[in-house]
C-alpha cells in the first residue's frame, strides 16, 4: 500500500475544486463541503460525516483539514475534536448547556474557551 500524499502537497500541486476537501479513502476524493455535517477528529484519524449518511474514515489529522479551511467557510472548530458545518447547526446554547444540537441528531459540546468566539462567529454566519 502506498502512503498518501499530504494535504499541503495536494492542495498546492494537485487541482482542488473550489468548495471541496481532498479525502483518501482508498481513492482521492473531492467531497463537496456543503455535504459535510461534521468532521471528528481522533487522534491521527479523522471522521467526515457527510448528510446522505456517508461516513468517510481518512488517516489524517483533523488540525490538517482545518489548514485547508478558508475565512469564509462555514465550519468553525468548536471543539478539540470537531470541525462543524455552521449551515447543519439546528440549534446552539452557550449560556446553559454549552452544547450544538445538529440536524441530523448530533448532540456536541462546545469548549468553555470557544463558547464566546463561536457565538459571535454563528451571529455572524446567521446575518448572511
Amino acid at each position: 500500500m502506498y502512503p498518501t500524499p499530504s494535504l499541503e502537497f495536494t492542495s498546492k500541486n494537485w487541482t482542488v475544486p473550489e468548495g471541496t476537501l481532498p479525502v483518501f479513502d482508498r481513492r482521492v476524493q473531492h467531497l463537496p463541503m456543503q455535504d459535510i455535517i461534521l468532521i471528528q477528529g481522533d487522534g491521527n484519524y479523522t471522521l467526515f460525516y457527510c448528510s446522505n449518511g456517508k461516513r468517510i474514515m481518512v488517516s489524517k489529522t483533523l488540525r490538517d483539514y482545518e489548514k485547508l479551511m478558508t475565512e469564509s467557510s462555514s465550519f468553525f472548530r468548536i471543539h478539540k475534536s470537531y470541525l462543524i458545518n455552521l449551515a447543519y447547526v439546528q440549534r446552539y446554547d452557550v449560556k446553559g448547556e454549552d452544547c450544538v444540537w445538529m440536524k441530523d441528531g448530533q448532540i456536541i459540546s462546545i469548549a468553555r474557551r470557544r463558547k464566546h468566539q463561536f457565538a459571535a462567529y454563528m451571529r455572524q454566519y446567521l446575518s448572511h
